[in-house]
Parts: C-alpha cells; structure tokens; sequence
C-alpha cells in the first residue's frame, strides 16, 4: 500500500466515502427536521382553517379533529383563546404560556417539551379574521425516515463504480512517477545510459493497446524527440533525461580524457628511459640516475594504476571469470612478497584455514587487490602482515592485516577513495626512504570487489581492552559474483 497508485486510489476512494457521508448526513438532518417541520406546518394551516368553519358546532368540530388526527397520523389538539382545551384528537398537547400564545396568535410557532416538539397556529374566524382559538399538532410516534438499506446498498454500488474508475487514473498519475524513481535509482549505481520515457499527452494509455506498428514506431519517434504537448510529469522527465545526457557526456569524457593522457605519457616515459640507458654512467652520477630511474618507476607505476582504476570503474562484470582456488593465491603472494623490494623486509604469513576454498573470480584482478593491501601494510603498518581466508555463508572473506598504528576510524571510509591518503602518507619520503605511493592502492581494491558485487571493509586487526590494535583490511566476495554486479 505504499505505492505511489496505491495512494492516490486510496485518497480518491476516502474522499467519495467522506463526500457519501456528507450527503447522508445533509439528507438525514433534513429528513429528521426541516421535512416534518415543513410537514406540520402545513397540518396547522389546514387543520385551523377547517377547525375555523366547523368552530360553532362543537359535535362537527370534535368529529372532523379525531377524523383529522386518525387519517392524517397527527395528535391535535384545540384550545380556547385562553388556552382551555377544547377537543383533543388523543392525547392532549402541552399547556402554553400567555407569551406562548400571543406569539402564536399571528402565525405558526414550534415548541418543545423535552423529546416532544409541536406546532401551534392560530384559528381565526373565516368571516371577520376575528381570533377565535389555536390549534396545536405533532407527528405521531409511527413517522419515520425509511429504510435506510436501499440507500445504503446504492452507496455501496455508486462507491464500486468510482473505484474501478480511479484505479486506472491512479495508475496514470503514478507510473510516470515510479519510471523517473527507477531511472534515478539506476543512474545513481552506475548505470549512465538510463533514460526516462518521454510520452506526448494521452498517448502513454493508447501505446498500451495492441496498434499497428507503423503508428507504433511513429509514436516512439514522437516521443522521443519530445512532440506533442507534454504535463508537468512529462516536461520533469524530459529535463531529467537532458541533465543525465550532460552527465553522462561530462563523465564519459572526463574517463577519455584520463585514459587518453595516460596513455599518451607512456610514450614519453619509454623515450626518457631509453635515453637515460644510452647517457654515459659517471661514478658521481649514479645516485642521480638511479633517483631519476625510480621517478619514472613511479610515474609508469601511477599510469599503471589510472588506468587499471578506470577500466574498473567502466566495468560491470569481471572480463575473465574462472575458479580461483584461494589457498594457491595466497601462497603466491607471500613468495612474491619475498622478491619485492619493497616488501621483503616485512614478515608476510597465511593463516591456516584456507584451505579447499574456492570462488569464481577474475583471478588476476582478485590477486592484484590482494597484492595492493599487502603493499598498503608494508608501506603503513608492522610485520607481521597475515593473510587470511574464510567462508561466511555463501561468501568469502579475503583478509590482509598487519599489526602497525591501524586507520583511525574518522578515515576508514576516506582512504578508498582515488588520491586519498591519511596525513603522515602525505608527506613526500626522505631519500633512502621507501616510496610512498600515490593513493590508488585502496582505490583499485575497492573496484575490484565492487566489479564482483562484492565490498571492502576496513577496521581493526584485533581489540585489546577496548584499545583498536593494528589494521585488518577485509574484501567481501561473493562466491559467485551476481550478472548485474554493478562497479
């Protein structure tokens, strides 16, 4: 019942239930006061006027009020101009006050007497006008409203009637509502292409029906180059749509642009090292070299690692999916990690348990993530750095930690992002230092998981005493990735 349909139906429906009631209550009100008021009014005026020409005779006068009040269901009742009662139909009507009659003298006047209500009316002499007593009168206890079933199952069938009218107006005011949150909701995880249907005014209900296709295909050319009149919905969706062709024009050029210069600076960089290999070596000029060496290192590094992260960031499913068996991958690493300059001085170990463990993966992609952690816990943490692998239901845990400082948890969610590096990373090394690298370790990490439907997770190696000790960085995969696994 929280679709947008479903409350606009519920509304139009509420409001002819409260626009029945209304009119019931206006009908019974008036059934219940002015009708018998009306009604007994009209009594008073004829029975005076008859009561007047049979006044004289006191048998005709007795005989036409019992016959008046038998026939017509009133109670009447005929006094003096005093107010003695002369004839009564059956019971004999409340007394009335002098003020009481002196208003009555001149027209009909209504009176109550706890739950009985009356009308008096004066009889006056059809000769000379001349007062000659009143006449009071009330409807008998057997003056009803009628049933109130046939009423009531018109109600019913006049209410049906309106709600199968309005669930399809309901529908056609929600759809294009529900298109542009589907659409919204789709542009938001990645998907840049999604567009809104853009349909002229009354169009949308006759596209449903079963057309020819030539009025079909004329009818999507219509839409979309936005022809024919268009409602707020309509005119909402199309500058939608025009904001996410900016969008999509600014993003894709923006990655070409990356991907272009990245490209385009490999070019220059083999240039530069070739001819760095081709100068002359002077003893007093080899730390120089060996330093311009390891700049154009990290720079090929860098572009490396622009571009891994943009293909990932183009991506939506791994290119290659095969069966990763988790504990090879990880012995791998570690006697990688005993060749790597940068990581041989750090003890790098598997904890038990990854064994008979397997996913479907992209395997280069997969150990490419994992090496990027270890290097992030060489250049950041403390030996030992310890990998690890389990099952948590039907998904793998693939772990890197390391006992060093941790990741203060205000930055947790900051280092994944591309260039985004905590405060003491930011400081260039001293010379003989390790490199530090450019921020795109995590980054590429984080796509790697994301491409497999899967997230990363960053928090403390282990808790002591309430104290976070080291830093545990944690890929969440799913067994197998999803087919709409979204980067």
């Amino acid at each position: 019942m929280r679709r947008l349909h479903s409350r606009v139906f519920l509304h139009f429906l509420a409001v002819a239930v409260l626009v029945w009631l209304a009119i019931g209550a206006v009908f019974t009100s008036g059934w219940r006061s002015a009708f018998p008021r009306l009604l007994t009014e009209r009594f008073v005026m004829f029975g005076a006027s008859e009561v007047a020409e049979r006044f004289d005779d006191p048998v005709a006068r007795e005989r036409w009020v019992r016959k008046m009040g038998r026939q017509l269901d009133v109670d009447v009742t005929v006094r003096a101009p005093d107010g003695a009662v002369l004839v009564a139909s059956d019971r004999v009507l409340p007394p009335l006050s002098d003020d009481e009659l002196r208003a009555a003298a001149g027209s009909v006047t209504f009176h109550h007497r706890g739950n009985l209500w009356f009308a008096v009316g004066p009889i006056a002499d059809p000769a000379t006008g001349r007062l000659r007593g009143y006449l009071e009168a009330t409807p008998l206890r057997r003056f009803k409203a009628p049933s109130p079933i046939r009423p009531l199952l018109l109600a019913v069938a006049l209410l049906a009637i309106v709600a199968g009218l309005s669930v399809p107006l309901a529908r056609r005011i929600a759809r294009p509502v529900e298109r542009l949150t589907d659409a919204t909701r789709r542009f938001g995880a990645g998907d840049l292409s999604a567009r809104v249907p853009v349909w002229p005014d009354g169009e949308e209900g006759r596209h449903g029906h079963h057309h020819g296709r030539h009025w079909r295909r004329a009818a999507l050319k219509r839409r979309w180059r936005g022809e024919g009149r268009l409602d707020e919905i309509g005119e909402l969706s199309r500058a939608w749509n025009e904001m996410a062709d900016r969008v999509e024009r600014l993003v894709r050029g923006q990655k070409e642009l990356l991907a272009n210069v990245s490209h385009e600076l490999r070019s220059p960089l083999a240039r530069i090292r070739m001819a760095l290999e081709l100068l002359p070596r002077q003893p007093d000029d080899e730390a120089r070299i060996r330093d311009i060496e390891g700049d154009l290192a990290d720079l090929d590094q860098l572009i490396e690692d622009v571009l891994t992260a943009s293909r990932l960031q183009a991506a939506r499913l791994p290119a290659r999916l095969e069966s990763v068996d988790v504990a090879p991958l990880l012995a791998g690493l570690v006697d990688r990690a005993k060749l790597d300059p940068l990581v041989a001085g750090h003890a790098v170990q598997v904890e038990a348990g990854a064994a008979d463990l397997r996913l479907v993966a992209d395997g280069a992609l997969l150990r490419r993530a994992l090496w990027n952690l270890v290097e992030n816990a060489a250049k950041y943490g403390r030996a030992p750095i310890t990998l690890s692998a389990r099952l948590d239901g039907g998904r793998v845990q693939l772990a890197v930690s390391d006992e060093g400082d941790g990741i203060p948890a205000a930055d947790r969610q900051r280092v994944l992002d591309a260039f985004e590096r905590i405060d003491r990373a930011r400081t260039p090394s001293a010379a003989g230092e390790p490199r530090r690298g450019f921020g795109l370790g995590l980054t590429i990490a984080r796509r790697v998981a994301e491409v497999h439907g899967g997230v990363i997770r960053i928090g403390p190696a282990r808790t002591e005493g309430g104290v976070e000790r080291g830093c545990r960085i944690v890929l969440d995969l799913p067994r197998e990735p999803p087919p709409t696994a979204a980067a």
